[in-house]
C-alpha cells in the first residue's frame, strides 16, 4: 500500500480530561500554525484560532478516537470541561477548544477515517436512509 500524502491525512488534537473520561477531538487544518500557537505562553497567544481550526466543533466517539464521530452537545461540554464551576465565566465551545488544543495530543489519521462524522441530516448532510431490507440489513 502506498504511503499517504499530506493531502490525504488529517490532523486532530485528542484530549482526555481524566483516565475515565471520553476522548474529545478538534480537527486542525494547518498543523504548522497550530504548533506556533501552542509554543506561545497561555496568556499571550496572538495567533487566532481561525488560522488553523477550520471547524469550531468538538467531536467524540464511543470507541475513542476511532469509529464514527459526532458533535458534542454544549451541555456535555460544560460538564466535561468546566465541572459546573461558578467561577468560570466563559463556558463556551471556543473555551473548551482552547483547553483541548493546549493539553491534547496531536494525532494524524487517514482522511477517510477522520471524515466519518455523523452530521445533522436535517441540515442536508449525512445519511438519511434508515436500516432495513432496502439496505440489506435486517433486525
Amino acid at each position: 500500500m502506498a504511503s499517504q500524502t499530506k493531502e490525504q491525512q488529517t490532523t486532530a488534537v485528542v484530549y482526555k480530561p481524566n483516565e475515565h473520561a471520553d476522548e474529545y477531538l478538534v480537527f486542525v487544518d494547518d498543523e504548522n500554525e497550530y504548533k506556533l500557537w501552542k509554543e506561545q505562553p497561555e496568556g499571550g497567544k496572538d495567533i487566532a484560532l481561525a488560522r488553523f481550526v477550520g471547524n469550531f466543533d468538538i467531536y467524540k466517539s464511543g470507541t475513542g478516537h476511532t469509529g464514527h464521530m459526532g458533535i458534542v452537545s454544549k451541555q456535555e461540554i460544560e460538564s466535561a470541561f468546566f465541572d459546573d464551576s461558578k467561577n468560570i465565566k466563559d463556558k463556551s465551545v471556543d473555551a473548551a477548544i482552547v483547553i483541548i488544543l493546549q493539553h491534547g495530543q496531536t494525532l494524524k489519521k487517514d482522511r477517510f477515517d477522520s471524515m466519518r462524522i455523523h452530521k445533522n441530516p436535517a441540515r442536508g448532510t449525512g445519511d438519511t436512509r434508515g436500516t432495513g431490507a432496502e439496505r440489506g440489513q435486517f433486525r
